[in-house]
């Protein structure tokens, strides 16, 4: 685990990096976007990153969301990818899209203890990134939004990482195993019978999410946000101060943080301030730290 703030802030730094070029792109392709979950709170709380923490969150509608990922692969630049579901590269373990920079690599300790690569057997690992959560027009009758939330967040994204790599999670109990393992030959079964079997998830997420279409409030089912807004209450977007730019935010920044936080003005405690749990962190230039040589990660055997 990172404990280092000094280190932590030069990933905020590289983090940042993709959150620029984002807001670059969005402004020429007139595509909107916000400033979500925990980098919200860093946007009003800190004027920027929380402290502790190191990843950045942003939504866009869908119909923005595709636009961007029409966006030309050249248009990222040397250090910059954007990926979405569709894509085969193995640093994407998410059916929203991404944006990674190129050169770094991250792995934390439950991407070691729980996934593989299927081909070459070693562990997880991905890259610095942004996440571009995607919202939608969600159903006005709750039931049937619930319904929609549960099929998508925990079948389809689900489903979609067990395909994509070989699941390692070691379990205890002898249901715990079965469980596992039953997981296990799903996957690899998927992995044998169909081409890039992870891309049906995405079809099936997007053909879902499209079809509901119609409802005057607007939610997510790419992650555990439970919550829905007033398409009006969202828009038209304001702008607030994060780090050294101005970054867009919900009119209603306020409801959401309270609805997903609580108190988001008042601090953890101390023994709470940290996020990702990383065993090792190459920056792309030289800089290369092993957190926790744990057995299976890159660092491993190394101090």
């Amino acid at each position: 685990m990172i404990k280092d703030l000094d280190l932590i802030r030069e990933v905020q730094k590289a983090n940042y990096r993709a959150l620029q070029k984002l807001d670059e792109i969005c402004k020429k392709y007139h595509i909107q976007y916000w400033i979500a979950y925990g980098s919200l709170i860093g946007t009003i709380r800190h004027k920027g990153f929380v402290p502790w923490d190191d990843d950045l969150d942003v939504c866009m509608m869908r119909e923005d969301y595709e636009k961007l990922c029409k966006v030309p692969k050249e248009e990222w630049g040397e250090d910059c990818l954007f990926l979405s579901g569709y894509d085969d590269d193995l640093r994407q373990d998410k059916v929203f899209g991404r944006i990674f920079q190129k050169n770094t690599v991250v792995q934390s300790r439950i991407d070691v203890e729980r996934w593989k690569n299927p081909t070459t057997g070693k562990a997880f690992s991905s890259s610095m990134m942004c996440d571009i959560f995607i919202f939608e027009r969600v159903p006005d009758d709750e039931k049937k939004r619930k319904k929609i939330y549960n099929k998508v967040l925990y079948g389809y994204c689900r489903k979609y990482k067990l395909v994509k790599y070989e699941y390692v999670k070691k379990a205890d109990s002898p249901v715990g195993k079965l469980k596992v393992l039953l997981q296990r030959v799903y996957g690899k079964w998927m992995r044998l019978v169909f081409k890039k079997p992870w891309v049906r998830f995405v079809k099936k997420f997007d053909k879902l999410a499209k079809n509901c279409q119609q409802g005057k409030r607007i939610g997510t089912f790419s992650c555990a946000d439970p919550y829905t807004y007033n398409y009006d209450d969202v828009f038209p977007l304001i702008e607030k101060p994060f780090e050294d730019m101005m970054v867009p935010v919900p009119r209603c920044y306020e409801q959401m943080l309270t609805d997903m936080y609580g108190d988001y003005m008042k601090f953890p405690p101390e023994d709470q301030r940290y996020h990702l749990d990383f065993v090792y962190v190459d920056f792309g230039d030289g800089r290369k730290y092993v957190f926790d040589p744990i057995k299976g990660s890159i660092g491993e055997g190394n101090e």
